[in-house]
């Protein structure tokens, strides 16, 4: 069985799942490593150069791939947690796919805490946030998030 991770960068996607795959002795996939292996670059490398829509191609194609590879008959290990990008099920119907495919688990988290998470992330690391000011930081990811949640709140199950 696969399981994937969804919510807001910081939420703690990667963090969580690779406990999670090391308890359910499977496969842990950082959707993002992947992407920067499969294109070459890093994501924030990649979203500069293909801008947001190129960007999301490449990762629905990641996505895709993954789980073929995941869910092969002949892997001696099919089960495994992605964790994937904040805005991966939000766009081009991976959310239907993932549901499809496995279990998605929301990653809640409140718009402070993610704050507090992301300015002690290195800029680099995190190609979606325009600034570094508490204040302001805080008030796209309100934004963001509240854009975002429906479609996360449209997972199988939230913690």
């Amino acid at each position: 069985m696969l399981v994937f991770l969804i919510g807001f960068m910081g939420s703690g996607k990667t963090t969580l799942g690779r406990a999670l795959a090391a308890q359910l002795n499977g496969h842990f996939v950082d959707l993002d490593r992947e992407i920067e292996d499969y294109s070459g670059c890093s994501v924030s490398e990649l979203f500069k150069r293909t801008e947001e829509p190129g960007f999301r191609k490449v990762e629905q194609q990641v996505l895709h791939n993954t789980v073929r590879r995941l869910q092969d008959p002949s892997q001696v290990m099919q089960d495994g947690v992605i964790a994937c990008g904040g805005g991966t099920p939000c766009f081009r119907h991976n959310l239907s796919f993932m549901k499809a495919n496995g279990f998605v688990i929301y990653l809640e988290v409140s718009p402070e805490i993610l704050c507090e998470r992301l300015l002690l992330c290195p800029e680099r690391i995190r190609p979606m946030i325009p600034t570094r000011n508490p204040e302001q930081l805080l008030i796209f990811i309100r934004d963001l998030l509240g854009r975002r949640r429906p479609i996360y709140e449209a997972a199988h199950w939230k913690c």
